[in-house]
């Protein structure tokens, strides 16, 4: 016990001493493990299951003698998996979402003016207990599978190969390759399938071994000390020099103009009119928002803020049904046009709190669509349809009037390029439009209802701004 506290207490003094040289990086990474078969069908050959990592990263970096750094890691990593092993049901994924604890050491060799490096690290894959089943019926066959994902912390090691450039401001960027091997299985799924001809079956695990693919970004703090070197020689002390370089740092010209560009998670509240058989959701529905605005400076730290949006409106089942889990409806194209106020909570230091924007926007839709879906109770015997809906709709220039409010937080990058999260709330300020809507539930008489959709939603983004003439 005695030495894992010599340990921690090491590594806590090195982090309250921190050199100059230490780092903090985010990243991002897509990788591809495949699965094995462990039993083979009885006639047919099973093939082999992919799947597919997706992961934000996050290092703490401390630097060690001689080109070393010590790295400090962790990331949320999401697997999707492609649930069946012969070509039926392709299109479904499964989703699992796990998060890695680790450290390790990596070595940096400069090339010119960039810089290569050779990273070994190791840790845990904390694991929560999981399983899915998926089923798929037509008259010729029928194919089922089941997932076990078991919660423990699955050791692993990583070997990172990485190639970074330096930025302007002395900030770097990089793309990164690297191979990770598990220790244990993560999952392990059975498989059994069923047509007019011979059957198959199979046992399958999935390793976690994966080769990895990503891009990164890392702040290492060299333009703020050269800054701070360049004060020092006017015969100011580190302290003061420190505190007018990272004021500097925050100042935002009230002239500045920057272009946002946002992708984030839409939530549409459409309603189904008169029906109490608790059927279908009327309340919120995950979709997506893809968002390009523009913030014009004015006066006093108040901003012009037109922008453009394509949002996503989706009809979602109750939870009550397994299987479906719903249906686009359309999409809507936005015009906003509004302000924004950069709330200075702080003025001496340049320090802001957010920013607060609102104002008016249209949604524009013009054609016809439709849909439906259902949801069968996979039953040997019957087979049996429990839910079956329909819509449609046919309107041209239908116009939404809208009214929204929001807040937003800019995190700078360099001195252009700032990442930014933001919240809007908006509201309709019409009855909208009506779309005709039926379904059958477990076979009892057909519902005739409408949907209603007016534009209230919730949306939640994350996005990149370049801002344009920040000039003292």
């Amino acid at each position: 016990m005695k030495y894992y506290l010599i340990i921690i207490s090491i590594a806590i003094s090195q982090l309250l001493t921190a050199q100059s040289g230490n780092t903090f990086t985010v990243g991002m990474s897509s990788g591809l493990g495949m699965s094995k078969n462990t039993t083979l069908g009885e006639n047919k050959q099973l093939d082999n299951l992919s799947n597919i990592h997706t992961a934000l990263n996050f290092s703490y970096g401390i630097k060690l003698p001689k080109n070393l750094s010590c790295d400090l890691n962790f990331s949320l990593d999401n697997i999707s998996y492609f649930p069946y092993p012969i070509d039926i049901g392709r299109w479904t994924t499964g989703q699992y979402l796990s998060s890695n604890l680790g450290a390790g050491l990596r070595y940096k060799n400069p090339i010119k003016t960039n810089f290569f490096s050779l990273g070994l690290s190791g840790g845990f894959k904390l694991m929560r207990n999981g399983q899915s089943s998926y089923q798929a019926y037509t008259g010729s066959y029928l194919s089922k599978t089941n997932y076990q994902f078991e919660g423990t912390a699955n050791p692993f090691m990583r070997l990172q190969f990485g190639y970074e450039f330096p930025l302007k401001n002395k900030n770097l960027i990089g793309i990164d390759l690297s191979f990770n091997g598990s220790f244990r299985p993560i999952y392990s799924m059975e498989f059994n399938y069923t047509d007019s001809g011979p059957s198959s079956h199979g046992t399958y695990t999935y390793s976690g071994n994966s080769i990895h693919l990503g891009v990164h970004y890392t702040w290492t703090k060299n333009k703020k000390n050269a800054d701070i070197e360049t004060f020092l020689k006017d015969s100011v002390n580190r302290k003061e020099a420190k505190k007018i370089v990272t004021i500097n740092n925050r100042f935002q010209s009230s002239k500045a103009v920057l272009i946002q560009l946002h992708q984030g998670g839409f939530m549409n509240q459409s309603k189904i009119r008169n029906i109490s058989d608790n059927v279908f959701k009327n309340a919120s529905a995950p979709s997506s928002s893809t968002r390009l605005n523009a913030t014009i400076g004015w006066k006093n730290n108040w901003s012009f803020q037109p922008g453009v949006s394509i949002d996503s409106y989706f009809l979602w089942l109750r939870k009550n049904f397994s299987g479906l889990s719903g249906s686009s409806l359309f999409n809507l194209f936005t015009v906003d046009l509004g302000m924004q106020r950069r709330m200075l909570s702080f003025p001496k230091t340049n320090r802001y709190l957010c920013n607060v924007n609102g104002g008016i926007s249209f949604s524009y839709l013009s054609g016809s669509g439709g849909g439906g879906g259902s949801v069968t109770s996979f039953d040997y015997n019957t087979n049996q349809v429990i839910l079956s809906y329909n819509y449609s709709y046919q309107y041209n220039n239908k116009i939404f009037p809208l009214a929204y409010i929001g807040v937003s937080k800019d995190l700078r990058l360099s001195n252009h390029i700032l990442f930014t999260i933001a919240y809007r709330h908006q509201f309709g300020l019409s009855k909208g439009m009506l779309i005709p809507f039926n379904y059958t539930a477990e076979n009892q008489a057909t519902v005739f209802t409408q949907i209603r959709v007016n534009g209230n939603a919730d949306c939640l983004s994350f996005g990149l701004t370049y801002r344009f003439n920040n000039k003292r």
